[in-house]
């Protein structure tokens, strides 16, 4: 599928996507045709959409959602669309893993978040997965170790200059 980048960022601007999540540095918005934007609201937002479009090119497991495109710039990334989840233990029912920290290391998907360097934390919280034709894969995996420790660690209420899109 082809993404329009121009026509998107218009559509944004004009506010004509719902948004449908927010977290500390990006806004998910629902482009209502079976895919999601994840805008970067400050530079960590763009570390962050570099990290899952690296991830998801390189990934050897099946657990990350699929990636359809990302700017050139990183600031806007569209992912599949997912149904939210509210119970960790549906991951982990699915997978048939006692506990998070068993599919973790299960070889594939230990070598994709060793080798991208990914944070365990956020590979826990049920917010951070979504469920794609009937399989729960991870929907917000990229929070790296280095941009934890530069962007987050001991700066919980720390302020980022915001992005700048009324150009």
């Amino acid at each position: 599928m082809h993404f329009d980048f121009d026509e998107l960022i218009y559509n944004l601007k004009s506010n004509k996507y719902k948004r449908i999540g927010s977290g500390s540095c990006r806004n998910v918005y629902d482009l209502g045709n079976g895919y999601v934007v994840k805008v970067a609201k400050d530079v960590r937002g763009i570390l962050q959409n570099e990290t899952e479009h690296s991830t998801y090119r390189s990934c050897k497991s099946d657990l990350f959602a699929e990636i359809a495109a990302v700017s050139e710039n990183h600031r806007y990334l569209i992912m599949v669309k997912a149904k939210k989840i509210t119970d960790i233990r549906i991951v982990l029912r699915y997978y048939k893993v006692q506990t998070m920290s068993d599919l973790i290391k299960r070889p594939l998907f230990a070598e994709d978040i060793e080798s991208k360097n990914i944070g365990s934390g956020d590979l826990k919280r049920a917010s951070s997965w979504g469920i794609v034709n009937d399989v729960p894969v991870l929907i917000d995996y990229g929070l790296s170790q280095s941009t934890y420790n530069k962007y987050y660690r001991n700066k919980l209420f720390g302020r980022f200059r915001r992005l700048d899109y009324s150009s």
